[in-house]
C-alpha cells in the first residue's frame, strides 16, 4: 500500500515538473517584457486660510480615521555667539510643555490617546507635527494650539538640554565621518552660517530670554504655513483650527535674506589627524541653488557619477573594481536659499588613501570631459522617474511637500515640472551640466586619519593645511 502511494506521488511530481518545464519554455524573457508608461497622479490639495492670516494646504482622506497636521514657522540664524539656539528652543518647546499642559501631563495625555506631537527643524524653520485619531482631533488641536502659542520654556528643561548639547560637543570628534562632514562644510562655506557650528561657549551663552525672544519674534500666523491631511472635511478642519488658533497674536514678521555664499574658495588640501587605521576622504566644491534651471540635469549627472548605488562610476571603480573602499559615493545638493554642496567621499584603508582619491578625481574629470553614454543616461532617468512613485505614497507626504515648497518660495508644481524635465533630458544636457557644474581642477580636499599610514604624501595633491581637532 505504501509503495502504491509512493508511485502515485512520484507520478504527480513528475507531471507537475514536466508541465512547469513546458510552461517555462513559453515564458517571455525579462529583457523583452513591455510595460505601460509610468504615470503618477498627485492627490489634489486645496488651500486653506484662517481669519488670523494663517494659510496652508489640505487634502481630504477617509481611508483611515487619522489626521496629520504640520505647522512650519519661518525662523532665522541666531548670532554666531549663540549658535545652537534653534536646537535648544525646539527641544525645550516640546519637552517643556505649557502652563496648562506641563510635560508629564502632556505626555500622559498623548500616550492615552495614542497621539503624537513632535517639534523639529533647523535654523531657518521650526515644524510642529501632530498625528491623532479623528475622534481625538479637537482635544489634540487644543494642546497643539497651546504649545504653539504659549510654550513654557521651563528653566530645568533648558539646563537639561544644555548639558546634552555640551556633551555632544565634547564628543564631536569621536566619529571620523562626522568630523569629515563638518570640517568639509566649514572649508567650503567659510564664515557663512552654513559653515557655523555650536560650541560650548555659544551654547552656554543661550538664556531663557533668548529662547523666549525667538518665539516672540517669529511665532505669528502670517509667518507660518500649515498642512493638513486626513479624515476630515475642509469645513471641519477650518472650524477646528479657527478655534485652536483664535488667540494667536498677529504681527508683521520680516525674515532676513540668507547671505550670499562668498566666492568659491581656492583649491586646497586639508588634513585632520585621528588615530585610526582608515582614511576618510572628502573632495568637492560649492553646489547650486534649487532654482537653477539645470538642477535636474545635475541630479542625473551625479546619479551616474556617484549617487546611483553600486553602478555609479565612483562606487564601481573605487569600491567594486579596485576593492579600495568600504564606502565610496558622491552627492550634489541644491539649496533653496543659497548654494548646496558637491561632495565625493570615500572611506578606505590608510594605505589606499591617495590611490582612491586619484581614482575619484579621474572619474570627476571623466564626467566633465567625456560624459556618460546614452544608455547610462536612460537608466539614470528611468530610475529617477520610477523613484517619484514613492513621493506620492501618502497624502501626508504630498501636503508636507507643498508646505516645504511654499517655505522655500518655489513653484508648487515643481514636482510635476521635474518629472517632465527628467523625461526630456538628453546625453548632451548631462554633458553640458558636467562641463558647467563640475570643477575637478578647483577641488577642496579633506583627509581625516593618520597620514603616516597613507600610501603617498598628501603634499602630492598640493600644499597641506592641518586642522587641529579639539581634544576632550
Amino acid at each position: 500500500m505504501r509503495n502504491k502511494a509512493f508511485i502515485v506521488l512520484l507520478a504527480a511530481v513528475l507531471a507537475v515538473s514536466f508541465a512547469s518545464l513546458a510552461y517555462a519554455g513559453k515564458r517571455t524573457h525579462p529583457s523583452k517584457l513591455k510595460y505601460e508608461p509610468l504615470r503618477t497622479t498627485t492627490p489634489q490639495a486645496t488651500e486653506i486660510n484662517l481669519s488670523n492670516g494663517l494659510g496652508g494646504f489640505f487634502i481630504e482622506d477617509h481611508e483611515i480615521p487619522v489626521v496629520d497636521v504640520v505647522l512650519l514657522v519661518k525662523t532665522y540664524f541666531p548670532d554666531k555667539g549663540k549658535y545652537g539656539l534653534a536646537e535648544m528652543a525646539q527641544w525645550v518647546m516640546r519637552n517643556g510643555g505649557t502652563a496648562a499642559w506641563p510635560p508629564d501631563k502632556l505626555n500622559d495625555e498623548l500616550e492615552y490617546l495614542a497621539a503624537s506631537v513632535e517639534v523639529y527643524g533647523g535654523n531657518l524653520s521650526t515644524s510642529i507635527a501632530v498625528n491623532c485619531l479623528k475622534k481625538d482631533l479637537p482635544r489634540i488641536l487644543e494642546i497643539f494650539g497651546d504649545l504653539v502659542m504659549n510654550p513654557a520654556f521651563p528653566s530645568d528643561k533648558i539646563e537639561m538640554k544644555r548639558k546634552t548639547m555640551i556633551e555632544d560637543i565634547r564628543r564631536k570628534n569621536d566619529e571620523p565621518n562626522e568630523v569629515s562632514r563638518r570640517e568639509f562644510s566649514k572649508l567650503v562655506y567659510g564664515d557663512h552660517p552654513y559653515g557655523w557650528e555650536s560650541t560650548a561657549a555659544s551654547v552656554n551663552a543661550i538664556t531663557r530670554d533668548d529662547i523666549a525672544a525667538l518665539h516672540k519674534t517669529y511665532f505669528h500666523p502670517s509667518n507660518a504655513i500649515i498642512g493638513v491631511s486626513g479624515d476630515v472635511t475642509k469645513d471641519e478642519i477650518v472650524a477646528m483650527l479657527e478655534k485652536a488658533f483664535g488667540g494667536w497674536e498677529k504681527a508683521d514678521v520680516k525674515i532676513p535674506k540668507v547671505p550670499e555664499i562668498a566666492v568659491a574658495p581656492a583649491p586646497s588640501v586639508s588634513y585632520a589627524y585621528m588615530d585610526i587605521n582608515q582614511a576618510y576622504i572628502a573632495i568637492g566644491h560649492q553646489g547650486i541653488n534649487s532654482n537653477d534651471p539645470d538642477r535636474c540635469a545635475v541630479n542625473i549627472m551625479n546619479f551616474i557619477l556617484g549617487g546611483g548605488s553600486f553602478t555609479s562610476w565612483i562606487t564601481e571603480k573605487v569600491r567594486s573594481d579596485e576593492g579600495l573602499a568600504y564606502h565610496a559615493a558622491s552627492r550634489y545638493t541644491s539649496d533653496p536659499f543659497a548654494k548646496g554642496l558637491f561632495m565625493a567621499v570615500a572611506q578606505t584603508k590608510g594605505d589606499a588613501c591617495s590611490r582612491a582619491t586619484t581614482i575619484m578625481i579621474d572619474q570627476i574629470k571623466r564626467m566633465r570631459d567625456a560624459g556618460p553614454t546614452a544608455e547610462e543616461v536612460k537608466k539614470a532617468v528611468d530610475s529617477y522617474l520610477n523613484g517619484q512613485v514613492f513621493d506620492y505614497e501618502s497624502k501626508t507626504q504630498v501636503v508636507r511637500r507643498l508646505v516645504s515648497l511654499r517655505f522655500e518660495g518655489r513653484p508648487l508644481d515643481t514636482p510635476q515640472k521635474d518629472m517632465a524635465a527628467y523625461a526630456k533630458l538628453t546625453v548632451a544636457d548631462i554633458k553640458n551640466a558636467a562641463l558647467k557644474y563640475l570643477q575637478p581642477d578647483k577641488l577642496t580636499m579633506l583627509f581625516v586619519g593618520n597620514a603616516e599610514l597613507f600610501d603617498r604624501p598628501l603634499s602630492d595633491f598640493g600644499a597641506v593645511k592641518e586642522i587641529k581637532l579639539e581634544k576632550e
